[in-house]
């Protein structure tokens, strides 16, 4: 989301110590004023995060080099997964070749909190925009400014697309979801057996029809 410019104040030195803010009338005086000011041009910009990897980002937000006070986000994110869009940051209008950001992030099960000054690429069509957080598949983190999403061919981000989980990662949460259904099912075939003796019959047969249920679910994922 790009935001209003926020202009910065030009100041004269006069005399040597006395410092005045020079205010001009005249159309072409404002016009020599904006054009000084330029380098000093900003924009909020709203964060948003990408995992690439197949561990949980339990945190990741933004800082400027050497001020962390000046942070934003603190978003988390699942495996493959994109995490919201999450106000606010400011970025230069305009891209300069030394633009450094920092990248805090914890990614589970260590519960370590990781700083990397991390450089932003240029920013596509000269076009500021949102500032996008990315943890890839090794770990490492990184960072674009762009008005445009990752499914564009615009994006200036070295994956192009958003994230998609790879089949190992797939296969891995079938299993465990397998697993999980059978121990439910374990449950309540014991719990059939052992207390239908105390149960009415309308109990027996709505728990008779989760359990085969639950055995066509399983079915399903194998």
């Amino acid at each position: 989301m790009a935001g209003r410019a926020i202009l910065c104040r030009c100041v004269d030195v006069i005399g040597g110590d006395k410092v005045m803010i020079v205010l001009f009338r005249q159309w072409l005086w404002r016009g020599l004023l904006l054009a000084a000011c330029l380098p000093c041009l900003a924009m909020a910009a709203s964060i948003q995060a990408l995992n690439y990897s197949s561990r949980e980002v339990d945190y990741i937000a933004v800082e400027n080099p050497g001020n962390t006070n000046s942070g934003g986000g603190g978003d988390s994110i699942r495996p493959y997964g994109q995490g919201g869009s999450i106000c606010c940051f400011s970025v230069p209008e305009k891209w300069h070749a030394d633009l450094k950001v920092v990248v805090v992030y914890q990614l589970s099960p260590d519960p370590t909190f990781h700083r990397e000054t991390v450089s932003i690429p240029p920013y596509p069509d000269g076009k500021g925009g949102d500032i996008w957080l990315i943890v890839y598949e090794d770990g490492s983190v990184g960072a674009v400014v762009s008005l445009y999403g990752p499914s564009r061919p615009e994006w200036p981000g070295k994956i192009k697309g958003y994230p998609v989980p790879t089949k190992e990662y797939q296969a891995q949460r079938r299993k465990a979801k397998i697993e999980l259904e059978r121990k439910w099912l374990d449950t309540m075939e014991k719990g059939l057996e052992r207390n239908s003796n105390k149960m009415t019959a309308t109990e027996i047969d709505e728990l008779k029809d989760a359990i085969e249920y639950k055995k066509k679910l399983i079915q399903s994922l194998e």
